[in-house]
């Protein structure tokens, strides 16, 4: 397992789980970063999950030289963040390393330290949605828009929210899923942000992006704790930017 992390990385764009354990001391998590990085990405293939596969080549920084002023500066409390989060071998199949965020939530001050960095990137941004992924998008979206004065939309999977919906597919390895949204939860010429836990492929976030505008709503961001980059998440989100805090590795 590779401990460094990158820290606090947006695209070039401006802004318009868990096992069941007894002790958490008996599995790996990940340490402070051994340095801190800057990536920063203008790309943009199935759900996104809080998995990464073994034996991936080594993190790199996305950092372009001529898109530094999008670029956020280094802080402190990512350290605190990304120790909290812990990685669990070969679940839920062997070769996955899960990105575990429940511990994180165990530690209210990298709990605090999460949500504050988000809120201080958004508060100004005049954003009145913040549109929660399923399922852990649920746990940072409400935090995040209570402070910033924001409605909280869930996007959840099929058959989960009563009443009308509108509904986006998507593909994953083998077949499709969708994500919905309800009728009426958002009105046109409203600004949003996307929030998850974590982006791996990025299908998820495209769909709610693309479930957005179909209803002319202008997103403004997506936003995520973790990104994994090998797996080229960003590419999927096309021209829309990303703004994560630390790298899986």
């Amino acid at each position: 397992m590779q401990s460094s992390r990158v820290l606090l990385c947006s695209s070039t764009n401006s802004l318009s789980g868990s096992a069941v354990t007894p002790t958490l001391a008996s599995f790996p998590r990940f340490p402070a970063p051994l340095s801190a990085k800057i990536a920063n990405s203008t790309s943009s293939s199935s759900s996104s999950s809080s998995i990464r596969f073994q034996n991936s080549p080594p993190l790199r920084s996305t950092a372009s030289s001529s898109s530094s002023s999008n670029m956020a500066s280094q802080d402190p409390r990512i350290a605190t963040i990304s120790s909290a989060i812990r990685v669990i071998p070969d679940f839920p199949k062997p070769g996955i390393m899960f990105q575990d965020i429940t511990t994180l939530l165990l530690d209210p001050k990298a709990f605090k330290d999460t949500i504050d960095l988000f809120v201080e990137r958004y508060r100004d941004q005049n954003i009145s949605v913040v549109a929660g992924v399923e399922a852990r998008g649920f746990i940072f979206g409400p935090p995040i828009a209570l402070a910033i004065g924001a409605k909280f939309v869930p996007m959840r999977k099929p058959k989960k929210l009563p009443g009308p919906v509108i509904s986006e597919e998507y593909s994953l390895e083998y077949g499709t899923d969708k994500i919905e949204m309800h009728v009426g939860a958002v009105q046109a010429g409203e600004r949003a942000l996307i929030i998850d836990d974590l982006i791996a492929t990025g299908g998820t976030l495209s769909a709610a992006i693309r479930l957005l505008e179909r209803v002319e709503v202008q997103v403004v961001e997506c936003a995520c704790v973790i990104e994994l980059p090998e797996l080229k998440g960003r590419e999927r989100l096309g021209d829309k930017a990303l703004f994560v805090l630390v790298n899986g590795s």
